[in-house]
């Protein structure tokens, strides 16, 4: 019951989980003699110290671990993944994504194993999302593109899909970038991580298939809410412009363009 507890925590991402977990865990680890039990719960508190951006212990517990259990495979490996999503806790992305994909050239093998199926799928998932923030948007393609083919949560489908289409949209397949975006809001509505962009992203992909209307309606949702989603408004001011001069809307067009002249 307090690993299920544990692993609740480490899963939420909830600093609060985090902290009541790093209690339990000190509890446990004292009266903790085998090995694997060691190594689950040492690799659980380098989590919590994640969460609560303590990279400094994490590192520490992350090396516990290993020394509980230096030679085997298993612990070798999640050593690797766990480093990995502290350089991605850190924000340091480069460094994360270098991680994963040497997990993948390391230890694909063992990735093949059904009980780690989970994990291999989880890596993956990292390396397409990581891409994209890293603006490798080509390289995104085929990992989104594969993690799509999992049995994934919808709202991570949604955002899937979302950065499928942004990737679409920076290599100028205006068609498919609609269509991915389009598909993203079908697959659960737009979440949070893709709100802020992702009007602007469909208003653009809509201009260039020819949709000037459709592009209007999503530039205005941008306009009404630019503040929000700390969009630069005069940028949403010249789309709007052009769009609405391809409408033959030439009052609201010159108003827009007025709009998006530096004060």
């Amino acid at each position: 019951m307090k690993n299920s507890y544990i692993q609740t925590a480490v899963e939420s991402g909830d600093p609060r989980l985090a902290k009541e977990a790093l209690k339990e865990i000190d509890l446990l680890l004292p009266q903790t003699e085998d090995p694997n039990e060691r190594v689950y719960l040492l690799f659980s508190k380098a989590s919590c110290y994640g969460l609560l951006g303590d990279f400094a212990q994490a590192r520490e517990q992350l090396n516990l671990a290993l020394q509980e259990q230096p030679e085997d495979a298993d612990t070798k490996l999640s050593f690797d993944f766990h480093l990995g999503l502290l350089y991605q806790h850190e924000g340091e992305y480069p460094k994360a994504l270098e991680t994963f994909e040497m997990l993948l050239l390391h230890y694909g093998q063992s990735l093949t194993r059904p009980e780690v199926r989970f994990l291999y799928e989880d890596i993956q998932q990292r390396r397409a999302f990581l891409s994209v923030t890293l603006e490798r948007f080509r390289e995104a393609v085929p990992l989104l593109t594969e993690i799509l083919s999992f049995d994934l949560e919808q709202e991570i489908r949604s955002e899937a899909l979302a950065k499928l289409g942004l990737c679409y949209l920076e290599m100028k397949d205006w068609a498919a970038a609609r269509d991915y975006l389009l598909q993203a809001r079908a697959a659960g509505g737009v979440t949070k991580n893709t709100e802020k962009t992702f009007h602007f992203y469909l208003g653009i992909a809509y201009f260039y298939t020819h949709s000037p209307r459709e592009a209007k309606e999503q530039f205005q949702t941008c306009e009404s809410r630019a503040t929000e989603y700390e969009l630069p408004l005069l940028n949403i001011y010249r789309w709007l412009a052009t769009t609405c001069k391809l409408l033959g809307e030439v009052a609201e067009s010159e108003r827009y363009a007025r709009l998006a002249r530096p004060q």
